[in-house]
This record gives structure tokens, C-alpha cells and sequence, in this order.
């Protein structure tokens, strides 16, 4: 009984795969088609992602980022932009694929110790760029982040109405480091309402909240400084930052 169900899963599988190539399911990265096991990312671009290893180096070159600007405690990035990595973004950004990006969340959140975090803020976005995107993908990474810190006994929530953005700004992709910080220095509001309500656990009051901010990739650190450094302005509180790929 047991080599029949053997078998059966056997051809199950050799059937999917012919259905996958058939279908034309390719890897995000480098287009070829994927096994019926395999998801969004082949076997081996999963096993060659150039890690980043943020979590592991004390003062890593994300973390210097935001040295002499606004205090972050701890940056984690899952890996590095670069070559045919990039078309991870791609396809989290302009093709629609939230799953992946709530996917590589979850895989950024083993990297990430739970207990310096309370509430994980996605970097927002303009409501008509959303509207337009469909999704926030910031916010689905936020929320595979907080899937696998809850699997780890984090009690963990994802705050989408906390920073809000309040004006509509152009795409930071081809501005210098200048022109992005001028791009975002006004672009983001605080919700007070939302924030006394967070600001006032059961506990003392001074104890300052712990906040993840989260983003799909830091290049010069612009948008994710004008947001920590709006929260740290309303709150007592610690920021760390997470991002699914970082820029040398």
C-alpha cells in the first residue's frame, strides 16, 4: 500500500512538472522553468542568494548608513541588490507578486531577533500610488516578517495607519542622494490618534516602544530616515529597520 502511494505522489509530481513547463512557470530570477516543487525561485538562484549577513556583523555597512542621522538600533537586509537578484524587487514591485514579497518577508524574519520588537511599521505608500500598485509591498513584507516572528512566540502587530504618507512623490529609482532626501522630506505624517493609543501600554509609560520599520530596499536610507526620524520626534521609542535587499 504504501509503494502505491509512493507512486502516486511520484507521478503526481512528474505531472505538475510537465504542467509547469507546459504552463511556462519560470524562476523570478533566472526565467527557467520552475519544478513542480518549486515557487516564484529555482533551487539553485535560492541557494546562490548573495545574503547580505547584516545580522550577523555588529556594525554592518547597512548599519552605517544611518550613522550621524537619526538613531536606528539594528539593520537587517535579506540580501544584496544585485545582477539577476534585482528582478526579485521587480516582481514584488510592478508585477503584481505579493506572494513573494509576504514570502521573502517571512525568510528576512529568521534573521530577526523578536524580542526588541513590538509593533512593525511598513513604510507607506501615497494612496494612489497603492490604488495604482494594488498592494503596499512594503506591508507584505511586513507581514511575512511578523508570520515568522509570531511562529517564534513574538506577540507582534503590523501597523499600516501609523506613518501616514501625505504627499505624492516621484520614484527615488534615478535620483542621487540628494534628490531623494528633498524627494521624502515632507512626504510622511504621523497619526497621533494611532500613536496614543500605542503610546499608552499597561505598563509604564516610559518604556519606550520597540519599532521595526520596514522597506523593500535601502539605497541611501532617505525614505526610511524621514520616517524614523518623524517617530522619534513623536514617541519615546527604539527603531530598528529591515529591508528585503540592501545597495552597497
Amino acid at each position: 500500500m504504501n509503494t502505491i502511494k509512493h507512486l502516486a505522489r511520484e507521478i503526481s509530481i512528474w505531472a505538475r512538472s510537465i504542467r509547469t513547463v507546459m504552463l511556462g512557470r519560470e524562476c523570478v530570477c533566472c526565467h527557467r522553468p520552475l519544478a513542480a516543487f518549486e515557487k516564484d525561485i529555482c533551487t539553485m538562484c535560492l541557494s546562490d542568494l548573495p545574503s547580505s549577513f547584516t545580522w550577523v556583523e555588529k556594525d554592518s555597512p547597512a548599519d552605517i548608513t544611518f550613522w550621524g542621522r537619526t538613531p536606528v538600533e539594528k539593520v537587517t537586509s535579506l540580501f544584496i541588490y544585485k545582477g539577476k537578484y534585482k528582478e526579485l524587487l521587480y516582481s514584488v514591485k510592478y508585477r503584481g507578486n505579493a506572494p513573494l514579497a509576504i514570502r521573502l518577508g517571512k525568510m528576512l524574519g529568521e534573521h530577526i531577533a523578536p524580542e526588541g520588537i513590538e509593533i512593525i511599521v511598513p513604510v507607506p505608500l501615497h494612496p494612489k500610488k497603492k490604488r495604482r500598485r494594488g498592494y503596499n509591498q512594503s506591508e507584505m513584507i511586513a507581514r511575512g516578517i511578523a508570520e515568522s516572528l509570531r511562529k517564534r512566540g513574538s506577540d507582534v502587530s503590523v501597523e499600516t495607519h501609523l506613518v501616514l504618507r501625505s504627499n505624492f512623490t516621484p520614484t527615488q529609482t534615478r535620483k542621487d542622494r540628494i534628490d531623494r532626501w528633498l524627494n521624502v522630506r515632507n512626504a510622511f505624517v504621523i497619526n497621533q490618534k494611532r500613536l496614543s493609543k500605542l503610546s499608552t501600554p499597561s505598563a509604564s509609560p516610559n518604556v519606550p516602544l520597540k519599532i521595526l520599520l520596514v522597506d523593500d530596499v535601502l539605497t541611501t536610507g532617505a525614505t526610511l530616515d524621514a520616517c524614523a526620524s518623524l517617530l522619534h520626534q513623536a514617541a519615546q521609542c527604539r527603531i530598528s529597520i529591515a529591508t528585503l535587499a540592501y545597495v552597497p
